[in-house]
């Protein structure tokens, strides 16, 4: 009896606890579910949908830039394309609200003729009767006005506290011409700006139905699934709301019910009347699903089109994307960036395709109630530390059938509740409980003994926690000592460039450019410590020959990146000089007032920036010390002399880095032997040999950065020798 009251109420506080943090913090579906998602991993979409991405890649192709509403003069012809093909369904994420003469009568008669064209309202959600908006867009400049006036006052706002949403649809030649309508609607919280759910009914719409299910209906009659089950009327839209309506009435006179369906009936009966929205099982990052670029399929390069669903949107898919338009996901991060509306959308659609949603078999209440007896009775069952082992072991096998389930059926049990707030909660009230059976055991001690052996009672100590010293907390510190690999970056020209663009466009620049630095650096397990201006400083520690390796494979990586960046690029080039190097660092906190900074400091840092500067003298893009290459059989380099940097008296030897040994080729190896024949040359002060060597090397392969530096030198040494001759290469610039 008192180890089920102990279980119980081990098994109450912990599940009141958790379910009250959860409640005010939305922990479980902020890290939960998200975690879920991430251990999950990818899974396979559907095969039926293709994103039809409005990229960079069709902006330059097209010549219409960022400006969506120039789109519109090309999406005639990518209609009869996808016609040609033979696409089901065509799904515009596009909200065709301002009148454009010119196109619209053909892409009306274009869309009437193919009669499988759908496209997307705006939804504008407005508060206090002003311009304060919320929701996916804006819908359009010529739309930003109150929904509501006082009367007899002209454009005088109300002033109580007001929340109303609206519907914004095309044009009204293009809605006529599309085979049905309906909005798509995200809501953007800035508190919590991940999108976990979708809407599938807008109650607050009058019921009106998403794109997304309103796409999945006409599917379903397209390919013949609905059969004689049901037979809705068109428009879809309406038969929809209709049905809507009807499931919210029988919840209020309490009579929902639903019939003893099976299959694809069942299913639509419960995404018609259950709730409004519904958890998205998203299928990976952004550009999991097949995602083909605007101007391929608008030109015919791209097949296998025939039979599928086909969303038109916008969607970046090289650069990071911009604000409008592009949410976060439980998969997004640095490296895969935010997913476009257009992507969800079709992630929406695909989940009722396969029937298969985020939801959980239980109440959570439930779940947490099982959990927490689960733990109550082990920590009862086996105290001390082995009943601690016992709930951890428990826990962590709990966890893995939480992932089984998510993985094969979108079921969601709770594991961020359970395992980080139900679990070393019940550890603590144990430990209270297992403290307060030792009092009370002390207590006994202390009466027998007064009662038996009185004349001990002043040796014993008055409570257990006085038997044991306490042992001076470690002293917290801010920084580490660390050797490692530091690499540095510089732009060269960015003065120039910085001279010819806004502050506001270079801002907008440099941020692109660094999420193109980034992410080969996090790709490759670094640690970006700081970026100023046209520098940015990575490091890689603890691991000396794998720091080596992946230092110089990011750097190769890096200079491959910035060459795509710069091709794509509109606005200007932004060439890149890279320096490594390795020692000893510190990384840490420095205070300046009241702020704090995370830095690397160390001769290793300022030495990695003198070395990059080399590459302006050498035209490289690539040097390293020689030490940082030290084992390194994979990657391809080659000597390029010692140097005295600015600032230090001892030389330096320095190597170019060119590649990896799976890129090798037969010529450059015969090059690099010929340059290390003159090098050999110079160093030994034999001009003459030097620049014979150096001359036939440009001669037989073409210009070379280093061997054209060495050949200006040799010419100059030939005439004119140096009176103290070392062989290594004094700088007096950085």
């Amino acid at each position: 009896m008192r180890h089920s009251l102990r279980i119980i109420t081990i098994a109450l506080i912990t599940l009141l606890s958790g379910s009250a943090i959860d409640y005010l913090t939305g922990l479980e579906t902020a890290l939960g579910l998200d975690a879920l998602f991430r251990i999950r991993g990818q899974r396979t979409p559907p095969d039926e949908i293709v994103v039809v991405a409005m990229d960079e890649t069709s902006e330059a192709a097209l010549g219409v830039g960022q400006d969506l509403t120039r789109w519109r003069s090309f999406h005639a012809r990518l209609i009869r394309e996808l016609q040609r093909q033979g696409a089901a369904l065509i799904v515009f994420d596009l909200q065709f609200i301002a009148s454009h003469p010119d196109h619209d009568l053909d892409l009306a008669s274009t869309m009437r003729a193919a009669g499988n064209v759908l496209v997307t309202e705006c939804v504008q959600e407005l508060r206090r009767g002003v311009e304060d908006f919320y929701g996916r867009e804006e819908c359009s400049e010529s739309n930003k006005k109150p929904f509501v006036q006082k009367d007899g006052v002209q454009q005088q706002p109300l002033s109580e506290q007001l929340i109303a949403m609206r519907v914004i649809g095309p044009t009204p030649v293009l809605a006529e011409s599309a085979l049905d309508r309906a909005p798509f609607y995200l809501a953007n919280d800035a508190e919590d700006p991940i999108i976990r759910e979708g809407w599938t009914f807008l109650d607050a719409l009058a019921e009106t139905p998403t794109l997304p299910i309103l796409t999945w209906m006409h599917y379903l009659q397209r390919t013949g699934a609905l059969q004689d089950k049901i037979h809705p009327e068109p428009p879809f839209s309406v038969w929809l709301t209709e049905r809507r309506r009807q499931c919210l009435s029988a919840v209020e006179k309490s009579s929902i019910s639903l019939p003893a369906k099976s299959g694809l009936e069942r299913l639509i009966d419960e995404v018609i009347c259950l709730e409004d929205k519904r958890y998205l099982d998203f299928y990976g990052p952004a550009q999991t699903l097949r995602m083909e670029s605007y101007s391929d399929v608008y030109e015919g390069k791209v097949t296998n089109l025939s039979g599928k669903v086909v969303f038109v949107g916008k969607a970046n898919r090289k650069f990071s994307p911009g604000h409008i338009d592009y949410f976060q996901t439980p998969f997004s991060d640095t490296r895969s960036g935010k997913m476009a509306g257009v992507e969800i959308m079709a992630t929406q659609f695909a989940n009722l395709l396969e029937g298969r949603s985020i939801a959980s078999p239980l109440p959570p209440g439930l779940s947490l109630m099982a959990f927490g007896l689960m733990i109550g009775w082990l920590l009862t069952e086996f105290a001390g530390l082995p009943g601690m082992v016992a709930s951890l072991l428990a826990g962590g096998i709990y966890a893995g059938m939480a992932v089984w389930c998510f993985s094969r059926s979108g079921m969601w049990l709770p594991v961020a509740v359970p395992l980080l707030l139900q679990l070393p909660l019940a550890w603590f009230v144990a430990s209270l409980w297992s403290r307060r059976d030792l009092l009370n055991e002390r207590k006994r001690i202390l009466a027998f003994v007064r009662r038996v052996f009185p004349q001990w009672l002043p040796f014993v100590s008055a409570s257990p926690g006085q038997w044991h010293s306490k042992k001076g907390a470690e002293e917290l510190t801010y920084q580490r000592d660390v050797s490692g690999v530091c690499l540095a970056t510089d732009i060269e020209g960015y003065t120039a460039v910085a001279a010819r663009h806004t502050a506001h466009e270079m801002w907008e620049l440099l941020s692109t450019y660094y999420q193109v630095l980034g992410h080969t650096v996090s790709s490759h397990d670094g640690i970006i410590p700081d970026v100023a201006g046209d520098s940015m400083i990575a490091v890689w520690i603890d691991l000396p020959v794998a720091q080596r390796l992946s230092a110089c494979l990011a750097a190769l990586e890096m200079e491959l990146a910035v060459e795509q960046f710069n091709a794509t690029s509109s606005t200007c080039q932004l060439p890149t000089r890279i320096g490594l190097h390795e020692g000893d660092m510190t990384l840490g906190r420095l205070d300046a007032g009241e702020g704090s900074h995370y830095r690397a400091i160390g001769d290793t840092v300022n030495t990695a920036s003198r070395i990059q500067g080399v590459n302006k003298f050498l035209g490289t893009h690539i040097l390293a010390s020689a030490a940082v290459v030290i084992g390194l059989s994979n990657v391809i380099y080659r000597p390029v002399g010692s140097f005295r940097l600015v600032g230090r008296n001892e030389p330096i030897e320095l190597v170019e880095i060119v590649g990896k040994e799976a890129e090798s080729n037969m010529a450059n190896y015969a090059k690099y032997e010929q340059f290390a024949s003159g090098l050999k040359a110079f160093r030994q002060g034999l001009w003459e040999d030097a620049v014979v060597s150096f001359q036939a090397l440009l001669n037989i392969h073409g210009h070379d950065g280093p061997t054209s530096f060495y050949l200006d030198l040799a010419l100059i040494y030939r005439n004119n020798p140096p009176q103290e001759w070392d062989g290594f290469i004094t700088l007096s610039a950085k």
